[in-house]
């Protein structure tokens, strides 16, 4: 488990976190920055609100990050003292769930996990079924005709073509390890011509018995 802490002037919030997902910027092979994607918090109601406020209060971009390290449990004394730290971009929504008369548990997710954004869709496979997760994505908030066995082939090539970005997990408990996420970059006019191509040179097939949602 680790401590997510904001501080900012006069403000400090502190709240335990078994898990963040974030998306790392790199200019040319140095990393700039980790963006939170993703975070599940649990604390007592009043920081985990705390820690929801921050996501609505405008400040400049340069005035808000999140520290993590280590939260050590009573006694313990040898543990990791380093820390790092990610920064909220764009817009957020959160949740809180009550676990008990002491603790409450809240999700805090960018907007572009929960539905398709102009520039793409971000896909989480808890399972580790990236590719199944990725057709349902595909089938529900895209036009581009998809069969479930065309899958693997327009996954792999927006892979290679670096137009769909793993997003790295940050498991703090272990409870997460089969998580995948995804960072899907195109829209329909891109996945269309991969369709396309693939038909033209038979990386895929189409049979008569094969049903698309519309003729490419």
């Amino acid at each position: 488990m680790k401590f997510m802490e904001f501080k900012h002037k006069d403000i400090y919030v502190k709240v335990h976190t078994p898990l963040i997902v974030t998306r790392e910027i790199y200019d040319g092979d140095k990393k700039q920055r980790e963006e939170l994607v993703y975070a599940n918090v649990i604390d007592i109601d009043s920081r985990v609100q705390a820690v929801f406020a921050q996501f609505h209060h405008a400040r400049k971009a340069s005035d808000v990050s999140f520290g993590l390290r280590h939260a050590p449990r009573v006694g313990e004394k040898n543990y990791d003292k380093s820390s790092f730290y990610v920064k909220p971009v764009g817009k957020y929504k959160h949740l809180s769930q009550r676990e008990d008369e002491t603790f409450v548990t809240g999700i805090v997710v960018g907007e572009k996990v929960l539905e398709r954004q102009k520039d793409g869709f971000i896909i989480f496979a808890w399972d580790g079924n990236i590719q199944e997760k990725f057709f349902w994505a595909i089938d529900r908030y895209y036009e581009t005709p998809l069969l479930e066995e065309w899958t693997p082939y327009l996954f792999n090539q927006l892979i290679n073509d670096n137009r769909m970005i793993p997003l790295t997990i940050h498991d703090f408990t272990g409870d997460y390890s089969e998580l995948v996420v995804y960072d899907l970059l195109v829209g329909e006019e891109i996945l269309d011509e991969y369709i396309s191509y693939g038909l033209k040179t038979g990386l895929i097939v189409m049979t008569e018995d094969d049903h698309v949602k519309e003729a490419i």
